[in-house]
């Protein structure tokens, strides 16, 4: 576990927060307990086995490039395991020779069943990951922008929708300020499903300093809707974004498999994350 404040994420865009934490150390024990993987533990990857780190096989779960043109000549992303703050974790390193534009200018990797195959684990599912916020980065003048995209599919394996909670420092987002943001679907004029962004920002309830920095924790849960199921997404162990209000329109059912993404902006960059784990219903998650 980490040796600094963990903050966590699940959903409800705005939402007001039920509970502070006046002792950080009681907030550091209950951030933990909420993370520990439960007994239907679909995966749980924390990078102390470097096998966490592998690529995908016919035979073993792991890593697939997601955005990858033979015609660039390379995986323009690495993963790799590395030591970081005294443990073993997740290096993430976008090259900066990659594209800085149009679709490949995003670099990741997805993380998949054995034989690239989806997850296709159910409705009310439970995944988790931390990052870490570097301090540094609200004064090197560089964007930095990273986050995951918890591919969501119907009933019957297709993929139905791409939800994604993504952390812009000052320098990468439009506003010049730091923070979250989620990636969500409208209905257009229309009545068709038109995704769009939702800026949350750094809600003082949650108490992260972007000039502090730290590990941040983000949980993501699927719930039913009426036609399917939506994320919630909570930051700090608090609800931030329920996407229930629209991610309404498109019949999902369950986790499909999970990309780690960032877009190059002509630097080399390094982001770190740890304790990746997903849950199926049954064990401990969040109500």
């Amino acid at each position: 576990m980490k040796k600094l404040t963990y903050f966590s994420v699940v959903a409800v865009l705005f939402a007001s927060c039920e509970a502070t934490f006046e002792d950080p150390t009681q907030e550091k024990l209950v951030l933990i307990e909420s993370k520990i993987a439960g007994p239907n533990s679909v995966f749980s990857l924390d990078f102390s086995d470097p096998s966490d780190v592998a690529d995908n096989t016919a035979g073993t779960a792991g890593w697939v490039l997601d955005r990858y043109n033979p015609s660039l000549g390379y995986p323009p992303v690495s993963f790799t395991q590395d030591i970081f703050d005294g443990e073993e974790m997740l290096r993430i390193n976008i090259s900066e020779t990659g594209p800085t534009s149009g679709f490949y200018g995003y670099q990741g990797k997805k993380y998949q069943n054995a034989g690239g195959t989806y997850w296709n684990t159910d409705a009310n599912s439970f995944f988790s990951y931390s990052f870490y916020i570097d301090p540094s980065w609200e004064s090197d003048g560089v964007p930095q922008q990273t986050g995951v995209w918890p591919v969501l599919g119907n009933a019957y394996g297709s993929i139905s929708a791409y939800p994604i909670l993504e952390y812009q420092d000052s320098d990468a987002n439009d506003n010049g300020v730091a923070g979250f943001r989620v990636y969500v679907y409208i209905l257009d004029d229309e009545g068709k499903p038109k995704p769009i962004w939702v800026y949350l920002g750094l809600p003082k309830q949650l108490s992260i300093d972007a000039e502090v920095g730290g590990w941040v924790t983000i949980d993501a849960q699927l719930h039913k809707t009426e036609n399917g199921s939506a994320l919630k997404w909570r930051i700090n162990n608090r609800l931030v974004a329920d996407e229930r209000g629209y991610n309404v329109f498109s019949p999902s059912t369950q986790f499909l498999e999970f990309i780690f993404n960032s877009p190059n902006f002509g630097n080399d960059q390094d982001y770190y994350y740890d304790d990746i784990v997903l849950t199926k219903p049954g064990s401990a998650g969040k109500k």
